[in-house]
C-alpha cells in the first residue's frame, strides 16, 4: 500500500445493500461493483447511524453523531433559511482534515449539509447540485468552483464528468481525496424518471429478489402507497433497479479515467450509501421517515460497503461498521491527525490489510428523538418520551416482526444502559435530538418539530 494512497469515496443516495450482486441479489446489474469486491474488502453488516440524508452524511464526513452536530434529518435546501445556512458551523470534515494532510480535495455531487452552492470548507475542487436536488434527468443549475452553471442531461454522467475533470487538475505528485456523491437511487424510483437504455434492461425481470408488497400499517397513505396496483409496483422496481445499474455504470468510467492515467495501482476505492432503502420491503417504500412513526428497520440501515485497490486484501468481513468507522478509517489511510474530541467510531484499516483487531459489534442508532442499540442479536428501539418501544430478537425474528419490548424487560434494562451511556459520551445537549426545541422551517403540510416530538409525519429540517 502507498504511505498516502489516494482516496475516491463513492457516497451514493439511497442505495441499500440487498440491491447488489455481490450482496446475493441475483438480478440487478452491478458488474463494477461486483468486480470490487470480488478483489477487496466487502462488509456483510455495514450500517448507517441515521437511516436519511443529511444526518447519515454528516456522521461519516465528520465521524461524528447527529446529537454532536445538530442535524437530526434531511435538509429541505430549496428553502433559503435552510440551505444558506452552514449547518456543520465549525465541525471539522474528512475534506478539512485530509487537506490539512497535505491531500487534494474534491466533491462531485450531493453534499446535503447547507449552503451546498459554495465549496466545502478544506475542498479543493467543487461540483455540486445547490438546492433541491431535482429530477434524474433534464436542465439544471449546478454550481462548479462557486460559478452557476446551467447544464442537460443525466446527473450521474454529469457527476462522473466533473469527477474525472477533478482528476485532471490534481498536481503531480500529490494524494487526492474525491468523493462522488450520486442521487440516481433516490425517488422517484418510476422508471420514466430514468434512462431508458437502462430501464430496458428490466422489463423482463421477475424481481424475485424483492418480497410480496403489503403495506405496512405505519405507511400513511404517501403517494397512495397503500393502493399500489402490480402495474404501479413493476413500474417501481423497473426504476430503481436501473439507477442502480446506472451508478454501477458511471463507477466504471471513474475506474477507467483512473487506469488510463496511471492513477489507480495507488488508489483506494470505496463504495457506500448514505442509507438504506425499502422498495416494498417491510411494506414501504423510502428509509427510516417513511413510517410514522420513524422506523429503524435493517432495510432502512443496512448500506452496501466495498473497499478495493492499493493494498487492500481480499475478504468478506463480518464485522459490524457504520459510517464512522468509515471517517476514521479515511484518516487513518490518509495519515491524517485528528484533534483530541469524543468521535464516534474506529478504524478498521488494519482488517482492509488482511489483520485481525478486536472489534465491538455494538451499533448505535438515531433520528431526532429516537435512539436505538443493536448486536448480533438485540435490537432496542427508544422512541422519547412516550414510545411506541420497540425491541427484535434479531437471531430468531430476521424479519423484525415480533415486538418482545413487554416480554424482554431484563433487556430492554441492559440495553438501555449501554445506550444511555454511549450518548452520555457522543453528545452535545444543545445539539442533542432529545433536547433541541425544533421550529418548523416550512410549511408544507408535513411535519412540525416541536418541543422535541415529532407531530404528523412529512419532511422537517433543523
Amino acid at each position: 500500500m502507498p504511505d498516502r494512497p489516494n482516496i475516491v469515496l463513492f457516497l451514493t443516495d439511497d442505495h441499500g445493500a440487498w440491491a447488489n450482486g455481490c450482496y446475493g441479489n441475483q438480478e440487478v446489474h452491478t458488474p463494477t461493483l461486483d468486480a470490487l469486491a470480488a478483489t477487496g474488502v466487502r462488509f456483510r453488516h455495514a450500517y448507517t447511524p441515521t437511516p436519511v440524508c443529511s444526518p447519515a452524511r454528516a456522521c461519516l464526513l465528520t465521524g461524528k453523531t447527529a446529537s454532536q452536530v445538530g442535524i437530526h434529518d434531511w435538509l429541505q435546501e430549496a428553502i433559503p433559511e435552510v440551505g444558506q445556512r452552514d449547518w456543520l458551523g465549525a465541525t471539522q470534515t474528512v475534506f478539512d482534515y485530509l487537506s490539512e494532510a497535505g491531500y487534494h480535495t474534491g466533491l462531485s455531487g450531493k453534499w446535503h449539509l447547507g449552503q451546498s452552492h459554495r465549496p466545502p470548507r478544506g475542498a479543493d475542487y467543487y461540483f455540486g447540485l445547490p438546492g433541491w436536488q431535482g429530477a434524474h434527468n433534464g436542465p439544471y443549475t449546478y454550481v462548479r468552483n462557486g460559478d452557476m452553471i446551467e447544464l442537460d442531461g443525466n446527473k450521474s454522467r454529469l457527476i462522473t464528468d466533473h469527477a474525472i475533470e477533478f482528476l485532471d487538475a490534481v498536481p503531480a505528485d500529490t494524494p487526492f481525496f474525491l468523493n462522488i456523491g450520486y442521487i440516481a437511487t433516490h425517488s422517484p424510483y418510476v422508471q420514466s424518471a430514468h434512462d431508458p437504455r437502462q430501464t430496458a434492461r428490466y422489463q423482463d425481470c421477475a424481481f424475485a429478489e424483492i418480497p410480496p408488497y403489503e403495506p405496512h400499517p405505519w405507511v400513511k397513505n404517501e403517494g397512495g402507497a397503500n393502493a399500489l396496483s402490480q402495474s404501479d409496483l413493476r413500474d417501481r422496481y423497473i426504476g430503481y433497479y436501473a439507477a442502480a445499474t446506472e451508478i454501477d455504470d458511471n463507477i466504471a468510467r471513474v475506474i477507467g479515467a483512473l487506469k488510463v492515467r496511471n492513477l489507480l495501482e495507488d488508489t483506494i476505492i470505496i463504495y457506500t450509501s448514505d442509507h438504506g432503502c425499502a422498495i416494498g420491503h417491510q411494506g414501504f417504500f423510502g428509509k427510516g421517515n417513511s413510517t410514522r412513526p420513524l422506523n429503524m428497520y435493517e432495510v432502512s440501515l443496512a448500506v452496501p460497503l466495498i473497499v478495493s485497490g492499493a493494498g487492500i486484501e481480499t475478504r468478506t468481513l463480518d464485522q459490524f461498521v457504520d459510517h464512522c468507522d468509515t471517517f476514521h478509517t479515511i484518516c487513518q489511510l490518509a495519515r491524517a491527525d485528528l484533534p483530541p474530541a469524543a468521535y464516534a467510531g474506529a478504524s478498521y484499516a488494519d482488517l482492509l490489510r488482511g489483520g485481525d483487531i478486536p472489534w465491538d459489534n455494538t451499533r448505535f442508532g438515531e433520528y431526532g428523538d429516537l435512539r436505538m442499540i443493536r448486536d448480533e442479536r438485540w435490537k432496542l428501539i427508544l422512541r422519547y418520551p412516550d414510545g411506541p418501544h420497540e425491541l427484535f430478537d434479531l437471531r430468531e425474528d430476521p424479519s423484525e416482526s415480533i415486538n418482545c419490548y413487554a416480554q424482554r424487560p431484563e433487556v430492554v434494562t441492559r440495553y438501555k444502559a449501554r445506550l444511555d451511556a454511549f450518548y452520555a459520551k457522543h453528545e452535545v445537549e444543545a445539539l442533542s435530538g432529545l433536547r433541541v426545541k425544533q421550529q418548523p422551517l416550512h410549511n408544507d403540510g408535513n411535519e412540525a418539530w416541536r418541543d422535541g416530538r415529532r407531530e404528523a409525519r412529512g419532511l422537517q429540517v433543523y
